[in-house]
């Protein structure tokens, strides 16, 4: 099959350091590579894959995450616009894209569905659906039933898991005396929620976070700023502005467990089977997909205040880090993803 797969034009393949889409985007195009698929990736010039590839911009060029909207809109519309064209003149059979952008040629067009359900979403979605050949993947049951629940307008040809490489993924089962906390400084991440369950809690916390805007800088001062000056001085406490990819695998591995302040219905969480993948446990809210990653008691614990959280710490030890292993390997392998997003590729086609 011959498949044409379009990511954002921001960020290259692999990510460097922080970019979710862009470390699905990868592990997909390799795993229907190894399944002896015809695939061609559209990503940003710097990109490393082993299909081919056709890059955004030939020439150097930087644009950055800070640019305008208007820059970055008028950017991302010539960038797809030449993605799904390209696409049509190499007569894939399917196109599979990762950023919402309506398909321009008459082949069909499988769309990843991100973000979670808000009315702006829900448009873009019902747009999508509305005539010709396009159809959407939700990457959760969560997501999957948000949306169709508040637009009946709205449904999706099949429910597929995020992945990760979990076979080059090294994983310990000797731990460290700390936990760790990853993520966005944004509110809706819930760090400050982190940050009390572990000064309350009395375990060393080590942080890696992700700065992209002033509004995230603001909540930075104001919200975690306070806790920090007043976290236990015999508490270990690191804070680490965003770390490359290694160092952070390398924290989940060594890692007691990981605690996830998530206060929105995040639909799915790289870092979470990553730290699986690692064999660390989990702890989270019950929020999102979370429920879906993690198995309670077994892989880490579910949770639904700070209080219950600060329970969940004192009984981590009871995880065994041969299950959250295990946990990953079974659902979360780039195998497993690029297998089922295959069987979603032949219904399609078997329909046209």
């Amino acid at each position: 099959m011959k498949i044409a797969v379009i990511a954002p034009p921001w960020i290259p393949i692999p990510p460097p350091r922080y970019g979710g889409i862009e470390i699905v985007v990868w592990n997909l195009v390799e795993g229907l590579k190894e399944l002896g698929q015809d695939v061609i990736l559209f990503a940003l010039k710097d990109s490393k894959v082993s299909c081919r590839m056709y890059p955004y911009l030939r020439a150097p060029l930087h644009f950055g995450m800070d640019s305008s909207p208007a820059d970055r809109a008028f950017v991302r519309e010539l960038a797809l616009k030449y993605a799904f064209s390209r696409a049509g003149y190499e007569k894939v059979d399917i196109i599979h894209d990762h950023t919402m952008f309506k398909s321009t040629v008459s082949i069909p067009t499988v769309h990843t569905v991100y973000g979670q359900a808000t009315e702006g979403s829900i448009t873009q979605c019902i747009e999508l659906l509305r005539g010709g050949e396009e159809y959407l993947v939700s990457v959760s049951q969560r997501q999957n039933k948000r949306y169709t629940t508040l637009n009946h307008e709205i449904h999706f040809i099949d429910v597929i898991y995020h992945a990760i490489d979990v076979k080059a993924i090294k994983w310990s089962e000797k731990k460290e005396d700390f936990f760790l906390s990853v993520g966005r400084a944004s509110w809706e991440k819930g760090f400050d929620s982190v940050l009390r369950v572990a000064a309350a809690a009395k375990i060393g916390l080590i942080t890696a976070i992700k700065i992209m805007s002033e509004e995230e800088r603001e909540y930075i001062r104001k919200e975690i700023d306070p806790l920090i000056s007043n976290h236990p001085k015999d508490l270990l406490f690191q804070l680490h502005e965003e770390v490359p990819r290694e160092t952070l695998l390398d924290l989940l591995r060594r890692a007691r467990c990981i605690l996830v302040g998530d206060r929105w219905e995040q639909p799915f969480s790289i870092v979470m089977i990553e730290a699986l993948a690692c064999g660390t446990p989990v702890i989270a809210f019950r929020r999102g997909a979370a429920s879906e990653i993690i198995t309670d008691g077994e892989t880490g614990f579910i949770v639904d205040t700070e209080e219950d959280m600060i329970k969940a710490v004192k009984k981590i030890d009871t995880i065994n880090p041969k299950n959250c292993r295990k946990r990953a390997e079974e659902y979360f392998s780039r195998d497993t993803m690029a297998g089922k997003y295959l069987e979603a590729y032949k219904k399609i086609l078997s329909r046209n």
